[in-house]
């Protein structure tokens, strides 16, 4: 916030939107100003009266708004804020460009001068840091999408995990590949010696509670015991 002018965070809003709406034409309308900040018209009029009460503001009504000299040194320093904190927002941070100007404007009037200014001369480095070779907002732009990628990787392994079934739940006539076995290294090399090893083609040929277990790997029949069957895991 503006400290000096004890002003609230919408008075700040009336004082940036008549700084923007009279930068061509040196002054607002009332109605103009409620529109760009979505207010009603008698709430324009209340916030012009404590603005022009402040020193800030020339204000009749059914009058031009205009800004007093002071009232617009303030309203360019709330800008510059709005203008750097977006700025950080979409160019470092990544944010889309719509949030970022609402973040922009939230953050203004609720994390405090302190903070603010902290942040602010964090923007400040992360600049002079680019303009002496090292793009720190280059650099965070790379570890995030290191993070994405990670996160979209283990959501894919998670996926495919979900889909896993062990042998012995797969129906007879299909036809699945090998995902896993969960056995010691002993099984695992009798296994494979029989051609089960990852990714190889399993057609279950029969599956029945009380027949043999059956299936066909590589057009070679063979014969598993079911506890077996249920140790080695597929998917489709």
């Amino acid at each position: 916030m503006v400290k000096n002018y004890n002003l609230s965070a919408s008075l700040e809003d009336y004082l940036e939107a008549i700084l923007n709406l009279s930068s061509e034409s040196s002054f607002a309308r009332s109605k103009d100003i409620a529109k760009s900040l979505g207010v009603s018209r008698s709430s324009v009029t209340g916030a012009l009266r404590v603005l022009k009460k402040k020193g800030l503001a020339n204000y009749k009504p059914y009058d031009y708004v205009t800004l007093t000299e002071t009232g617009r040194s303030a309203a360019a320093e709330i800008a510059r804020k709005h203008k750097i904190l977006k700025s950080f927002f979409i160019d470092v941070l990544g944010v889309d460009a719509d949030i970022a100007q609402k973040a922009a404007c939230k953050a203004e009037h609720e994390l405090g001068p302190e903070i603010i200014g902290k942040l602010l001369r964090f923007i400040e480095f992360v600049t002079q840091s680019s303009k002496n070779g090292f793009d720190l907002a280059d650099e965070f732009q790379k570890f995030c999408n290191n993070i994405k990628q990670h996160v979209e990787v283990s959501e894919t392994t998670t996926m495919e995990e979900d889909k896993r079934r062990p042998l012995s739940k797969v129906k007879a006539g299909e036809t699945v590949k090998l995902a896993g076995i969960e056995a010691g290294r002993d099984l695992h090399s009798r296994l494979a010696s029989m051609g089960l090893v990852s990714n190889v083609a399993i057609t279950v040929v029969s599956n029945s509670e009380t027949g043999p277990f059956v299936i066909s790997v590589k057009n070679s029949k063979m014969m598993l015991g079911r506890g077996m069957a249920h140790k080695i895991w597929t998917r489709k």
